[in-house]
């Protein structure tokens, strides 16, 4: 269950007029172990006794991650394609991007992982398998 629908279910029983502890104790008795923590109860219970309306996060302060924007994920695919024996060093000087954030794009947006000192998808379909650009290590 998301995290919003468990705010909706304390938020309409402490307008009930539930205290944090019965509030509990009837999440627990439907969701068991998948509930929340009686902690988080308690701590959502106290703002919406609080008055609180929203049952989203509140923003929090930082920078936000761009080095993983869709055109930089654009641009290190298009690098990778061109030329598949890329190094990440070589991306990382070519985008201005740091080693981890190319990494990352490499690894967990793209997910490619070097074979054979060459940039492959992992996961390859029944057309790349056929493919006969692909050599002998």
């Amino acid at each position: 269950m998301d995290k919003s629908e468990y705010r909706a279910v304390i938020k309409f029983l402490v307008l009930e007029a539930q205290s944090a502890k019965q509030v509990e104790e009837r999440l627990t008795a439907v969701y068991g172990e998948s509930s929340l923590s009686s902690a988080t109860i308690k701590r959502w219970a106290k703002e919406f006794q609080r008055g609180r309306e929203s049952l989203e996060d509140d923003a929090r302060s930082g920078r936000p991650s761009t080095s993983t924007s869709p055109e930089n994920i654009d641009t290190v695919h298009k690098l990778v394609m061109e030329n598949r024996r890329i190094t990440l060093h070589e991306l990382e000087e070519t985008t201005g991007l740091s080693y981890g954030s190319i990494h990352n794009i490499i690894h967990g947006k793209l997910h490619m992982s070097k074979v054979c000192a060459r940039w492959v998808p992992r996961m390859l379909t029944d057309d790349m398998k056929l493919l006969p650009s692909v050599e002998p290590c």
